[in-house]
């Protein structure tokens, strides 16, 4: 009776071994090697703050969810062979596209082929955020205004969409150029100008007036001039009227005799 109560250590030994393994499998399904992949890594970076920006935040084209963002950190922090220093401080960020939402299929090549075109055609990674909720996401867009793409310094590991000024940081910019145009400019000297400016037209106006007073006799008489030519000229048009003929006469002929 008491061999019956003793417990089957190698069908105790085999349910766990079986757990184990369904464990394993099942952990490795989930990552990626037991189903297809449509996940496809490419990175962009930033010269300007990405303030409410985080992992996991979304990356949207034209308005559509196409993944998420899965890092955050400076290109000095990923890349050591980096010739310009400034890019160092540049902000790397790198996404986690899903490829079937852009018909890319799921192998890593024809992946990046046609990543790489569409950046060809000008697509360009921004920083948009919301207003009401204060985060930021990832916009992948075609802008329609030409942007000159600086050449970065290092070698990336990922397809790299160019990054699009921000809007705010565009408009920071323009207004920023203004305010130092107008610190640049001196006010006093720009305002001495315009009173002499005034000064000398005023002369300009006296002296006209005083042409045009001194001249009052004159302008009468050739204003009677004019008439008197007016006149001779409506009586010219008066007679060539009467007689046409006079026009190819140089003076009036004399009447015949058998007509006096």
């Amino acid at each position: 009776m008491a061999a019956d109560n003793q417990p089957n250590y190698a069908k105790i030994g085999f349910f766990i071994l079986a757990g184990i393994a369904l464990t394993v499998g099942t952990l490795v399904y989930l990552g990626g090697f037991g189903a297809e992949r449509h996940e496809f890594i490419a990175e962009t970076h930033f010269s300007y703050p990405v303030s409410g920006l985080d992992v996991g935040s979304a990356v949207n084209f034209r308005g559509v969810r196409v993944g998420s963002v899965r890092r955050i950190s400076f290109v000095g922090a990923e890349y050591d062979e980096i010739t310009n220093p400034l890019d160092r401080r540049q902000i790397y960020v790198e996404l986690a596209l899903d490829t079937r939402l852009f018909r890319m299929g799921s192998k890593d090549e024809r992946v990046r082929e046609v990543l790489e075109r569409l950046v060809e055609r000008g697509l360009h990674a921004m920083v948009s955020s919301s207003g009401v909720t204060g985060l930021s996401r990832i916009e992948l867009n075609f802008p329609t205004l030409r942007i000159a793409d600086e050449k970065i310094s290092w070698r990336p590991q990922y397809v790299v969409i160019p990054p699009a000024p921000s809007i705010l940081q565009s408009a920071a910019d323009s207004a920023t150029q203004i305010l130092d145009q107008l610190n640049k400019m001196d006010f006093v000297t720009a305002w001495s100008n315009v009173v002499e400016l005034t000064g000398a037209a005023s002369l300009l106006l006296n002296d006209a007036s005083a042409l045009i007073q001194s001249q009052k006799g004159n302008v009468g008489e050739i204003l009677d001039n004019v008439r008197e030519a007016a006149s001779g000229l409506r009586a010219f048009t008066d007679e060539i009227r009467s007689n046409p003929s006079a026009l190819l006469r140089s003076s009036t002929p004399e009447r015949l005799e058998e007509t006096k």
